[in-house]
């Protein structure tokens, strides 16, 4: 993930799920990339042809070698080409929709520190309300 990538994840994750998410996202990341070779291998044999010489090294052609170099060129291609297409798609989707998660995620953060606030003892609308509360009972007693 790049560095902007993470900074946008960070303004929009709340502080406490942080790790989680950054963990699950490495773990998918790990999880999926673990598939490239054998994808590779798969694609060059039955897609684009890649011939495994059944003759030692030594007695296969340079024609073979050629189309077999242009298999794997084509598998790599289509293994790396094809999930940086799909997670361009995906990226710009999330920044079409980033303002508003970002607004919403400062607003949840601002109404969490409120009310840390408010339960706080310490609190100067704490002591402002039970100070209204005692004039409003001294008045009426």
């Amino acid at each position: 993930m790049s560095s902007a990538a993470l900074h946008k994840l960070l303004e929009i994750v709340p502080e406490k799920s942080r790790a989680s998410v950054y963990a699950l996202d490495r773990s998918f990341e790990s999880v999926l990339s673990s598939f490239a070779p054998p994808t590779v291998g798969i694609l060059a044999q039955h897609v684009y042809g890649y011939k495994s010489p059944k003759k030692s090294l030594d007695n296969v052609s340079v024609t073979t070698d050629r189309e077999n170099a242009a298999s794997l060129a084509k598998a790599l291609y289509t293994a790396i080409g094809v999930p940086m297409a799909l997670c361009c798609f995906i990226y710009t989707f999330l920044y079409c929709t980033y303002p508003r998660d970002r607004d919403r995620a400062r607003m949840t953060a601002l109404i969490e520190l409120e009310m840390q606030e408010i339960e706080s003892d310490d609190s100067p609308l704490r002591e402002e309300h039970s100070r209204l509360n005692v004039s409003e009972t001294i008045g009426f007693g």
